[in-house]
């Protein structure tokens, strides 16, 4: 650890400060529990390294999360003055400052430790993804994390209280190297990537992803569905479409990781569904799941059972799956397609109508799937099903909901279907949405996934007749694919730095070794769910080997 600490010193030396004295906090883990946060304040920076190398020499071991923040600036605030703060921060889990609750830093929180403990909460009205957090103090759990780290509370005396925000330089150790953390706001306090270091980046986000979803097979075959893990907290609501899409990435990753015996798993997650999720007629399947309103059965569950089937027997050759895809690609045809290429989202038990519309997804997951199936089965009437249900999408300008499924369905239609108006579909579902695509500021892997299936139907575009003979220019333009591609590498930028729970924010969290570089959803509770998992591995997976292996 010496060594170790030496480079530290030379780190801290150089971070530029704007306070009188030294304040520096450390953060220490080993794995199983929240980090223990200390942090000292002195008047010469020689006192503050002493501290630091006899605080580090009792933390020996490897398996240990080290990080040390080294506050440099401090803005005193009246409570007014601090809720005005809060209420201007956008989202939940986005406010990245620290707050000490007296000038001498006695009672002091980083940015990490108020977001891990949820010390600061959203109001009871807010909804993620509609409206402003309106934060504000948590008194109870402020209460009982002061109590575990400083042995006393704060008796409710908040609002008569000054503060002091701070903002720090961050430094975590990893493999016995100080990665400098970021210092911009809304990236402060984790690692960030660039264009060169994006793919390596990439690829071990997906290596220690796919591990992630791996460890969340039970041996039954059933998911972990997922955790909020703030407390650890095991998320319910398990439903048929999430069992099966998450297989399907958890494949893709086994497919680009090489790997086989961990298939093993993938395969027990597959027979597990089709014994404890179908209702078998005659001759067709149908995947089932108990609701509170009794049983459904979902076109989207259907779908993914397809791809996830299909996707198994393409990696590994083994046929034992074919007959359970024809079959559920027979019970879509029967039920939830009628002549029109029109469909119905949700069936009861008896296979009646339940819900008609459901999500959007549940129609481009249909498409994709059974193009998926048509792959291994060859039956032409596949193909016939899966340009009835597009000529219907076109037909009711579907393009406008600028849904990934509808783009990967848009792809892989057209490797059978060279149809002009399939092309102008899937441009318009890309491009049509692409600022907010490119300027959205939170992870959002699904953009990735729409992203990268649109840069596939621009490449077959342009190798088409009708592009050579100067078609579609009034929807494209050279200029057009290169922004689609310069977009998808920021996104992919965006989906790393701020999707993947790296171990220098894991430590602060109640079990730090179980959710650790798995990816997560920050403004909400840093939600960690399976389909998480399956989106961020999907959209990354398709980035890495169109732009890196190709």
């Amino acid at each position: 650890m010496e060594q170790q600490v030496t480079k530290l010193e030379k780190l801290i030396k150089q971070v530029p400060i704007e306070t009188a004295e030294r304040l520096v906090f450390l953060s220490v883990s080993k794995g199983n529990n929240r980090a223990k946060v200390k942090n000292i304040r002195t008047a010469r920076l020689e006192d503050c390294l002493e501290w630091l190398r006899k605080e580090l020499k009792k933390a020996k071991d490897k398996q240990t999360y080290i990080r040390v923040d080294v506050v440099k600036t401090i803005e005193e605030c009246t409570y007014l003055e601090l809720m005005r703060k809060l209420s201007v921060v956008t989202r939940n889990n986005y406010f990245r400052s620290g707050i000490a609750f007296d000038k001498k830093f006695n009672t002091a929180f980083l940015a990490e430790e108020l977001m891990g403990n949820a010390l600061i909460k959203p109001s009871a009205n807010h909804r993620v993804g509609f409206n402003a957090p309106e934060l504000s103090f948590d008194q109870k759990n402020i209460d009982s994390y002061m109590k575990k780290k400083y042995g006393q509370t704060l008796k409710n005396k908040i609002a008569q209280r000054k503060f002091y925000v701070f903002d720090t330089q961050g430094h975590y150790l990893e493999n016995g190297e100080w990665l400098t953390l970021a210092t911009q706001q809304e990236q402060a306090g984790m690692r960030t990537v660039d264009y060169q270091t994006l793919p390596p980046a990439i690829d071990e986000a997906i290596t220690q992803g796919a591990a992630f979803l791996q460890r969340q097979i039970q041996d039954s075959g059933q998911f972990i569905y997922g955790y909020y893990p703030t407390y650890d907290y095991k998320l319910t609501g398990y439903n048929s479409v999430r069992h099966f899409s998450s297989l399907y990435a958890l494949l893709e990753a086994q497919e680009y990781l090489k790997q086989t015996e961990e298939l093993k798993a993938t395969e027990q997650g597959l027979d597990w569904g089709l014994a404890n999720l179908t209702i078998q007629t005659e001759d067709a399947l149908y995947i089932k799941e108990k609701a509170g309103s009794g049983i459904s059965v979902k076109l989207g569950a259907q779908a993914l059972a397809v791809l996830a089937l299909a996707k198994f027997q393409v990696i590994t050759g083994n046929t034992k799956y074919e007959a359970a895809i024809n079959q559920l690609i027979l019970g879509m045809e029967r039920h939830f397609v009628d002549e029109k290429g029109e469909t119905t989202h949700i069936l009861n038990e008896n296979l009646e109508t339940k819900k008609k519309f459901n999500i959007i997804y549940y129609d481009g997951e249909a498409v994709f799937s059974i193009l998926r199936g048509y792959a291994i089965t060859k039956n032409p009437q596949h193909l016939e099903l899966a340009k009835k249900l597009f000529d219907r999408f076109v037909a009711k300008n579907y393009e406008r909901y600028h849904d990934h499924w509808l783009s990967y369905a848009t792809n892989e239609i057209l490797l059978y279907l060279k149809d002009k108006k399939y092309y102008e579909f899937g441009l318009k579902n890309a491009f049509e949405n692409l600022s907010f695509i490119e300027h959205r500021d939170t992870a959002y892997p699904t953009l990735l996934e729409l992203l990268m299936a649109a840069i596939k139907t621009t490449d077959q575009l342009k190798a088409s007749d009708d592009y050579k003979k100067g078609q579609f220019t009034e929807f494209v333009s050279k200029t057009d694919f290169w922004r689609l591609q310069q977009v998808a590498i920021k996104r992919a930028v965006i989906e790393i730095e701020k999707g993947v729970m790296h171990p220098e924010m894991a430590l602060f969290m109640k079990r730090p070794d179980k959710i650790v570089n798995g990816f997560y959803t920050r403004h909400d509770k840093f939600r960690m769910r399976i389909d998480d998992q399956e989106h961020f591995l999907s959209g990354l997976i398709n980035f890495y080997t169109y732009f890196y292996t190709e």
